[in-house]
């Protein structure tokens, strides 16, 4: 019965992979798909008959075919949509007017972003479409996993569980925290507002290693990522040169802070793969993606930005080492007189090649509005956590303002909430014991990429651990400095980074898939770094 309806219905073949014979014990599913493709037919006439939109008569069978093939098919040729959808769409951080945001983007953003219960009739959804997209996904592993389905296995690299071991215990003092937070008083209200990108981590890591089979997908996300930066780099671009100022208003910047750890992570990214193969074609790529994504970063006009890209540096550095390493250590004797002057330049113009320059210059200048504002706020963080230091405050409390603030609230009451500085803000909120358990994913991480890079032997596995690198430095410089725990697509990123982490140890051998947590391998695996 599957072949003729294979050939009566002309269904692809995607779909027919789940439909079995008749003659096993499932083949009750070959009988119910026609029933089930009638009734699709049957509600796409139902809406034309209703409404006379035939754009709109064909969204249930567009439905219908999504969900089949996200069914049926492996879940990474799901996500790699998911993740371009994630750091294509924004919110720019002015009123645009042009036709490219309203006709284009704006759907998007509304269904990646925004809260459902914003932008449909449901009420109850206080979760935005790309949650939404994760918790279904997660839904669907779970799924596979009890039923015994393999079709997401085959082929694939084990991770390495020293990772998802430290993502479970993440997960475990979060939820220590929110009931230690309610039993001392906290609302509860207060508390989903700041807890929520932290239970996003762990997930997005997760769904992304059960996902992606080896780094080798992992790298067809990075292409992902690079074409969505690109496209996002442009669209932000052609906003702010189409603006409308005839009030006088100046936007600040062009996207947001946000897109600086991902513009900043890609420049890096394409940097690093060409000095571990250096070769003309990507020099050639290379310069044409970080050309375009730096002016990006000059436009964007975060300063953070310029931090991150001095940072991935400084982290970069120790990693590589032989005659590359002599020859860096040339370039920098040489250009260090260079940069000095650069710099010092830079205190008194703040125009042209100097902007960069004179944007690190401002971060230590206390006479800028908004740097004192961030020493301010940190004073009360650090008092603060001395108030809570070993269990601290719990989900759900305000931090405390000894020293007094400019006055904030008439536009952002929840500023007390969480803070700029918003690891300083979580080490008051969980103590050294909690911070200790919610950031030790990150450091498992960086641990794991620093160990692939000195076991890989191919220049594109030394490019994938650098990767993560990058990532877990603008994210730590946006924590740092932005409320970086608060925000998704930093978030996003550290995922990737996280779930790329656990699968270049398994393949390079830096975390071997027999090691075990509590005892030494039985076959006396060494972890001990290669020599060189």
């Amino acid at each position: 019965m599957s072949s003729s309806l294979e050939r009566g219905l002309a269904l692809p073949q995607w779909v027919m992979r789940s439909v079995p014979s008749t003659d096993g014990p499932s083949g009750w599913r070959a009988r119910v798909w026609p029933w089930v493709l009638v009734s699709v037919l049957l509600v796409c006439v139902a809406v034309l008959l209703t409404t006379g939109q035939p754009l709109l008569a064909v969204v249930p069978a567009g439905v219908a075919l999504l969900a089949a093939f996200v069914w049926t098919q492996p879940l990474r040729y799901t996500v790699f949509p998911v993740v371009f959808a994630q750091c294509v769409f924004f919110s720019p951080g002015f009123d645009a007017s042009g036709a490219l945001w309203t006709n284009v983007f704006d759907p998007g953003y509304r269904f990646v972003t925004l809260y459902l219960n914003k932008t449909t009739p449901l009420a109850f959804m206080s979760i935005s479409g790309q949650e939404l997209t994760y918790v279904l996904l997660f839904a669907l592993i779970l799924t596979r996993i009890v039923r015994g389905q393999r079709i997401d296995r085959v082929g694939q690299t084990k991770s390495a569980n020293v990772l998802y071991f430290f993502l479970a215990l993440s997960l475990v003092a979060i939820v220590w925290l929110e009931m230690w937070g309610t039993v001392r008083g906290g609302n509860m209200r207060s508390s989903l507002f700041q807890i929520r990108q932290f239970l996003w981590l762990p997930l997005q890591t997760f769904v992304l290693g059960c996902a992606m089979r080896d780094s080798g997908d992992f790298r067809r996300i990075g292409i992902i990522i690079t074409l969505a930066a690109i496209i996002k780099a442009a669209a932000g671009t052609y906003l702010l040169v189409t603006r409308d100022t005839s009030g006088g208003i100046e936007p600040a910047f062009m996207t947001g802070h946000e897109d600086s750890v991902l513009y900043v992570s890609v420049i890096f990214v394409w940097i690093a793969a060409w000095v571990h193969q250096q070769s003309w074609q990507r020099l050639l790529a290379g310069a044409a993606v970080v050309g375009w994504l730096g002016l990006a970063v000059v436009l964007n006009n975060r300063r953070l930005a310029w931090v991150g890209l001095v940072g991935c540096c400084l982290a970069f550095y120790p990693l590589i080492g032989g005659r590359l390493k002599r020859r860096l250590k040339l370039a920098l004797l040489c250009a260090a007189p260079l940069i000095a002057v650069y710099l010092f330049l830079a205190r008194t113009h703040s125009e042209g090649i100097f902007s960069p320059g004179a944007e690190l210059m401002g971060i230590a200048n206390t006479a800028d509005a908004s740097t004192l504002w961030r020493v301010m706020e940190n004073q009360n963080m650090v008092l603060t956590f001395r108030e809570h230091r070993l269990f601290g405050s719990g989900f759900g409390h305000e931090w405390f303002e000894f020293v007094p603030l400019p006055p904030v609230s008439s536009a952002y009451k929840e500023y007390r909430l969480i803070a700029h500085n918003s690891l300083l803000w979580l080490m008051g909120v969980a103590g050294t014991i909690g911070f200790m358990f919610v950031w030790m994913p990150i450091v498992v991480g960086v641990y794991l990429a620093a160990r692939s890079y000195h076991h890989a032997r191919h220049s594109r596995d030394r490019t994938a651990a650098v990767a993560v690198l990058a990532i877990a430095v603008c994210y730590v410089n946006h924590a740092w400095a932005d409320v970086g725990l608060g925000t998704p697509l930093p978030t996003f990123l550290m995922a990737v980074g996280l779930a790329l982490a656990g699968k270049l140890a398994t393949e390079t051998g830096a975390w071997p898939e027999n090691v075990k947590l509590a005892s030494r391998p039985a076959d006396g695996t060494d972890l001990a770094l290669p020599s060189r």
